[in-house]
């Protein structure tokens, strides 16, 4: 590690928790029209606007923090460790988290029968639909019936993400 590359990773560390509190802020619109709120905005839009056009909201939902949020995480991995690899597998693995969470999400709506026009039930299964869709020949989704395809993926995603599924792991 290089001189002043804690200091650099306490800083991104500090940026991602600015994110977060603008996320959390983002599901309360009135507190983005506070003094805080817009101090949040203002230390965060320079770095998400570039984000937003290259990945313009999807639903209604904008995910540009998500996606900001990784770049940092893999920028303070790669700094921290210096080592490209070790960052590229990180990245991998916290995809992996993600696909997981989305497809444990997608579960819980079919237990629920989550309306399947609102913007982020039409997120969750649009983007977990191509891990579901390999196992649509054993599990065909059928109206009014659980769909198993999701979790069919879910076990398989799951299972290849336990350190003892990886050779030396």
């Amino acid at each position: 590690m290089f001189p002043g590359a804690s200091l650099i990773v306490t800083l991104i560390n500090l940026f991602i928790l600015v994110l977060i509190v603008r996320a959390i802020f983002s599901w309360f619109p009135q507190m983005l029209y506070t003094q805080a709120g817009r101090y949040v905005l203002l230390a965060t839009e320079w770095y998400l606007a570039p984000i937003r056009r290259v990945i313009p909201p999807v639903g209604g939902l904008d995910l540009s923090f998500l996606v900001g949020i990784i770049i940092l995480y893999a920028l303070a991995a790669f700094i921290g460790s210096g080592d490209i690899v070790r960052t590229l597998v990180l990245i991998v693995g916290y995809a992996l988290v993600f696909i997981i969470i989305l497809l444990l999400v997608r579960i819980f709506f079919g237990f629920f029968k989550m309306d399947p026009w609102h913007p982020i039930t039409q997120m969750v299964m649009q983007s977990t639909e191509p891990f579901a869709r390999p196992f649509r020949g054993w599990f065909p989704r059928r109206p009014g019936q659980f769909d198993w395809a999701p979790v069919a993926a879910f076990v398989v995603v799951d299972a290849g993400s336990l350190p003892g599924a990886r050779p030396g792991g």
